[in-house]
């Protein structure tokens, strides 16, 4: 692999981000042979035993995270690899009683060969799942993944308008402050912004929509109204 990758032409160095389903050893000689580097989450039995022994410092600015790296090789690995590591406390539960004051972590570790710290580590990883929520949302609740037009072009139009409406959506649930707007995905803006209880009556020759005078969510409606009337 190291002499395939020695005839390989120049090119940028990439950095290959992944889950825990990524954590091959193979991939991991691939990769380096290649030159590029990687940050991915690790799925190794015993993990947290090994976690529980390393030396931890307090990630600073943040109450309850620690932060630790260490070298390590698993089984089948020709050498160690960088290894770096976040722990959150728990909650505690006031409310139920300990026999022992033993503190309990979730933990999160990552195999990397950039240059970050184990907390700069945790963040970057965290992009690659927000970046997954935001494509998933656009495919499954704006439709992309459900354009079926058997022409091209008009398949085209069609996801450039979805991507067009998905980003007025989210630039509009932005600049509006309203932390709620913020949270909700595609889904439920349509739900609790768009549709709308109501009743169709007919009388007089004309058709009348009924519709309740209070909204589910008021204070997210008005600050969707401030956008488009700014």
């Amino acid at each position: 692999m190291k002499q395939l990758a020695a005839h390989l032409p120049n090119r940028m160095r990439l950095v290959f981000r992944g889950d825990s389903g990524y954590f091959v050893g193979a991939l991991l000689d691939w990769l380096d042979a290649r030159g590029d580097g990687y940050l991915i989450k690790v799925k190794l039995k015993g993990l947290v035993d090994l976690l529980e022994v390393q030396q931890w410092q307090a990630v600073a600015g943040h109450d309850g995270w620690e932060q630790a790296s260490f070298t390590h090789r698993c089984g089948t690995w020709a050498h160690t690899r960088t290894f770096v590591a976040v722990r959150r406390l728990k909650d505690e539960d006031c409310n139920q009683g300990k026999l022992l004051d033993m503190r309990s972590y979730d933990y999160f570790c990552y195999v990397t060969t950039e240059n970050l710290t184990p907390w700069q580590t945790h963040k970057k990883y965290g992009e690659r799942a927000t970046c997954e929520t935001w494509i998933d949302e656009a495919k499954n609740q704006m439709g992309m993944a459900h354009i079926k037009t058997k022409n091209f072009l008009a398949s085209s139009a069609l996801f450039q308008c979805a991507v067009l409406a998905y980003n007025t959506v989210r630039w509009m649930a932005l600049v509006s402050g309203d932390k709620q707007l913020m949270r909700w995905e595609m889904a439920s803006i349509r739900t609790f912004m768009v549709r709308m209880a109501g009743k169709l009556v007919c009388g007089g020759r004309q058709m009348t929509l009924k519709i309740p005078t209070t909204l589910l969510h008021p204070k997210p409606w008005q600050s969707w109204l401030r956008v488009g009337m700014t």
